[in-house]
Formats: structure tokens, C-alpha cells, sequence
């Protein structure tokens, strides 16, 4: 039986690594036939805003990646709706990757998950 792990996305895209690093941890563990779970709470939601401009930081552009999620054998990629709609937000400016699910439904994924990963 396959172990489960819940990766939690709750800052913003760029101004630090965390995004990038949980990214490639995602990758990495459904190379190993994990069942993930990517989880987007808080300021995690910006991660999936299409058009981003990181170049203007001088930061590399990772939020392309996102989209091979699904190649990579993700298919839970939970967005929470409250979090949009606290940020204004609405799930048409986000890439087409995810569900917008509640904190109860976020919540109960993470407690059913083996593991549990956020930076």
C-alpha cells in the first residue's frame, strides 16, 4: 500500500523558495508512486495566478510547472475557496489545474494523509 502525502502551499510565489521547493518535493515523491495531495491555503493561492511576471523580481518563472502536475500522476490539487475570496480573487484567474474545495475538505485531506510537508 502506497503512503499519502499532503503538500501545503500557503505563501506566496515569489519572495522566497518555499514554492519552488514544495513544487519539486511533489515532483519527487510521485516518482515514488506516492498519492499526493497539493494543497493551496492562504497565500498559497497566488502560486496558480496565471500571468505571472517573476522577471521583474529577477526571479525565475516556475508556475508552468503546475501544469504537469496532472503528467506526474497529482490529480488532488485542492485550492481553498475562502482564501480566494478573502484575497479577492476569483478561480478564473488561476491556471486550470486545481478544485477549489473548503477548509473542512482541505482539512480532512491533511489528517488523512501519512505525511505532511509546508515550509
Amino acid at each position: 500500500m502506497s503512503k499519502s502525502l499532503a503538500i501545503i502551499f500557503n505563501k506566496a510565489p515569489y519572495g522566497n523558495q518555499s514554492g519552488r521547493e514544495l513544487l519539486d518535493i511533489a515532483l519527487m515523491a510521485a516518482a515514488f508512486d506516492m498519492e499526493i495531495s497539493a494543497l493551496f491555503i492562504g497565500d498559497g493561492v497566488y502560486q496558480l495566478l496565471t500571468n505571472q511576471q517573476p522577471d521583474i523580481l529577477h526571479m525565475k518563472n516556475h508556475s508552468s510547472t503546475y501544469k504537469a502536475l496532472e503528467l506526474y500522476g497529482i490529480e488532488t490539487v485542492l485550492v481553498s475557496s475562502e482564501d480566494l475570496e478573502q484575497r479577492r480573487l476569483s478561480e478564473s484567474r488561476l491556471m486550470p489545474v486545481s478544485s477549489l474545495s473548503n477548509h473542512k475538505q482541505i482539512n480532512k485531506t491533511i489528517a488523512e494523509s501519512d505525511f505532511v510537508f509546508m515550509l
